[in-house]
């Protein structure tokens, strides 16, 4: 089964791609702070992005999927925190 990380994973795209491939039968997980409900079948990494510390550490991902960075600094804040992945697909609306 291949795992996914999903930046953000609660409301408008980063939503609807966690429940894709979700429903895809994916392993997936998503980065966000918990304050909002959370879509089911997800596992929940509860971090802000700019104060990660070690809380991505023990992950490795097929694939990052990054809806929420905004500029360099969020982009290298998660790339430097996380274990091991082998994609990274950056499609911020918010950039």
């Amino acid at each position: 089964m291949k795992r996914i990380l999903v930046t953000g994973g609660t409301v408008f795209v980063s939503k609807y791609v966690a429940k894709y491939f979700e429903s895809k039968n994916y392993e997936v997980y998503v980065l966000n702070r918990g304050t909002k409900k959370q879509i089911e079948n997800v596992n929940l990494i509860r971090a802000d992005r700019n104060n990660l510390n070690d809380s991505l550490a023990e992950y490795s991902f097929d694939a990052i999927i990054d809806v929420c960075g905004y500029n360099q600094k969020d982009i290298r804040n998660l790339l430097d925190a996380v274990g091991e992945f082998k994609d990274y697909i950056f499609i911020s609306s918010s950039a």
